[in-house]
């Protein structure tokens, strides 16, 4: 009873009339915001739509008179081009100013024309409004009249432009290529390599499926939303050239907000620039040649790459070239496949003579051999294992170092005495106590004197870190296998696997287990017996990474037939409209094979071919770059630039030739467009510059630092 009284004095309430006329009043009220907010928002949005086509017509103006300033200057290079009596290739800077555009002149004739006294000269100048060239003169939408359809379409249209500034894509530096930055003190510099810029290439072309990315130097985002890359590579420039004469590079400074020290292959090596940039997969289709080769691409990458390439520019080896270069008959893959490389030395810390912060680091270090030999795939093996212990000096120093050869025979065994006294034996690692210590007298110098004269000079290293073995030693060495890199257990190449934990799972011995420590012998023979079992198998032997990947690609197979389906393929497929390579002269043979081996699998399918254009002069080739640029997914042009043209009497004209020929590859560039200038060495300076950017859509360089 007493809910039912409730319930009818709560509904006379809401029939009460006062009520029902506040809530009408509350209604019309929050209409009338409501309404008045929508058409705020709608005023915002009109006078956003009508800065963004005040913003189009801008580009469009400032386009033609861009258009304009260069049809003049080509009239003016070709009269020039008249006049000079030879054509060395590159194009001719005019001494001429160039004529002001049409606005400026006819601003200065309005200006000419006025009748004296019509202003005042202490009047403030006011800003002047957009004229009819400019777009500007009226606006497109009367701000507060937008319907309910042009809303929408406004909405719409904001959205699709926010899509597109989200996806534009951009290149930062990671510490890495921080320091490889021209930016950064030569004694504190250390150089990428042409590998990381093979890197960068493949991703730009393949994507985040890539087997090799750039990521120890640089990250970029929004790889899909690239729309091609041009790659410039000036071979005879070298770093030396471009520090002695960079005030007057003057467009190319302008363009680029990235500029790289990068090591590079000496020149006796021929054109390994353009040769290494031609080992990535330049199409889908040898993409998809290598796998069925090699099992999947990461396999075809470990397979194909040199790792002396480098190291006979950082190390004394003699250039001799070796006899016939087969196999060891226990061996099914390359030993040298295993080696690695100078880049992978640097990011492992081993100790390299490389110049700036590594070369002073190193500065104390000795070479293990005087001059090398060139490695080859019969060269000796030998295990190396040292234990160390803490010293005085903060550090750890060698005090016991064991050599093995590939027999598993023991040629070097000593105990050494640390040049400072121990704090910290760290028998439990080292097995090295006070009373095995007191009667040692022998020193480092002595040891690297005796390891010296064992080894010989194309003898292979194998360890387990090695790095921390040689840094104890303060020695280098060109050759060595790490069993700690070419060895993953864990699916992640950071994540390093004990050497106790791969003798277990792969030789199935248990080491380590003295109570009184490591023993540096039984540590050599494990790595050693690794080594010959993965040379006895295959390049995916104990490598959890390239097994995951070929594993991966055979499933892919397996559900595609022979179509290209996967990830991968697809995605290639998708983009990869065609690579072309513009060069001076004619292309080495061996590359010409490579090329042509790209494109026998489908020789009927333009969209996947590698075209090679040859030309005679490097103005050809600029206009060539010019006319195929926007057809293709990467274009490489390979010009020389000869030393002589940097003499003292003509290196400032040169260089202006140079920056003029870099503005005008600039301009062949589209939006979004990865731009990629190499300047390859020279016979007396191997060291080179990369410049990268990536335009934007109002023509400026998008790269920047993290």
């Amino acid at each position: 009873m007493m809910w039912t009284r409730t319930t009818i004095a709560l509904r006379r309430i809401a029939r009460s009339p006062s009520l029902n006329g506040k809530r009408s009043r509350m209604k019309e009220q929050m209409s009338a915001k409501q309404h008045e907010r929508n058409e705020k928002k709608k005023k915002k949005l009109a006078a956003l739509a009508n800065l963004m086509e005040l913003n189009d017509r801008d580009r469009l103006h400032e386009a033609e008179l861009a258009k304009k300033r260069d049809a003049e200057v080509d009239v003016e290079e070709k009269s020039a081009a008249k006049a000079e009596d030879g054509d060395d290739g590159f194009i001719l800077v005019g001494s001429k100013r160039k004529p002001r555009n049409r606005r400026q002149n006819a601003e200065q004739e309005a200006d000419s024309q006025t009748v004296p006294g019509t202003s005042d000269p202490e009047e403030p100048v006011t800003k002047k409004t957009r004229n009819n060239d400019a777009g500007g003169d009226s606006l497109p939408l009367e701000i507060g009249t937008l319907s309910e359809d042009q809303y929408n379409q406004l909405s719409a249209e904001l959205r699709r432009r926010k899509r597109e500034l989200e996806n534009v894509p951009a290149l930062r530096l990671r510490e890495m290529g921080q320091r490889a930055s021209l930016e950064t003190p030569q004694d504190a510099r250390t150089p990428i390599f042409l590998t990381d810029i093979q890197n960068l290439l493949m991703c730009a072309l393949i994507g985040q499926k890539s087997p090799c990315r750039p990521d120890r130097w640089c990250s970029v985002e929004k790889w899909l939303s690239l729309s091609h890359s041009v790659v410039v590579i000036l071979e005879g420039l070298s770093l030396y050239h471009y520090l002695s004469n960079e005030t007057h590079f003057e467009a190319t400074n302008r363009i680029f907000s990235t500029k790289l020290e990068m090591m590079l292959p000496t020149q006796e090596e021929g054109q390994k620039i353009i040769d290494e940039i031609a080992k990535i997969p330049l199409t889908n289709v040898q993409a998809r040649r290598l796998i069925d080769e090699h099992g999947s691409l990461e396999s075809a990458v470990e397979l194909n790459k040199d790792p002396t390439l480098f190291v006979k520019t950082i190390f004394p080896i003699e250039s001799t070239k070796s006899e016939a270069d087969d196999m060891h008959e226990d061996d099914k893959f390359p030993r040298t496949k295993l080696l690695l490389s100078a880049l992978q030395m640097v990011d492992e810390g081993y100790p390299i003579p490389l110049q700036g912060e590594l070369h002073t680091r190193f500065r104390n270090f000795k070479f293990t051999k005087d001059v090398y030999a060139p490695v080859t795939n019969r060269s000796p093996m030998f295990g190396v294992d040292c234990e160390m212990c803490h010293t005085e000096a903060g550090c750890n120093e060698l005090t016991r170092i064991s050599i093995v050869n590939e027999n598993y025979e023991t040629v070097y065994e000593t105990l050494v005495l640390p040049n400072n006294r121990i704090t910290d034996y760290l028998t439990q690692y080292s097995g090295i106590t006070a009373e095995i210590m007191e009667q040692v007298t022998k020193r480092l110098n002595v040891v690297q004197k005796e390891v010296s004269e064992l080894l010989p000079p194309d003898a292979i290293l194998v360890g387990q870190s090695l790095n921390s073995d040689l840094n104890a030693m303060k020695m280098m060495h060109p050759y060595v296998i790490d069993t700690s890199v070419c060895f993953n257990t864990s699916g992640v190449r950071r994540r390093k696997t004990k050497l106790k934990d791969l003798a277990r799972t792969f030789l199935q011995e248990i080491i380590q287990e003295n109570i009184d420590g490591h023993d540096s012998i039984e540590d050599s023979r494990a790595t050693l017996k690794l080594v010959k079992k993965k040379l006895a198998n295959s390049i995916e032997f104990g490598d959890q990474i390239l097994t995951q990947h070929k594993q991966l690609q055979e499933l892919a197979n397996a559900s595609s037939g022979d179509t290209i389906s996967n990830n991968l393929f697809a995605h290639v497929a998708k983009r990869d409209k065609r690579t072309a390579i513009v060069t001076v002269g004619e292309l080495q043979p061996h590359l010409k094979e490579v090329i042509e081996k790209a494109g026998e699998a489908a020789p009927k399918d333009h969209s996947t071919s590698v075209r090679v254009h040859e030309v005679s002069t490097a103005k050809e080739a600029i206009r060539k770059v010019n006319e195929v640029a926007l057809e293709n997914a990467l274009t490489i042009a390979n010009l020389r630039v000869p030393e002589q043209d940097f003499l003292l009497d003509s290196a400032q004209r040169s260089v202006a030739k140079l920056d003029k020929t870099i503005d005008r590859l600039w301009k062949s560039v589209a939006h979004n467009g990865l731009f990629l200038v190499i300047m390859g060495g020279s016979t007396e300076c191997s060291k080179g510059v990369a410049k990268i950017a990536i335009k934007r859509l109002n023509g400026s360089d998008q790269t920047m630092e993290s």
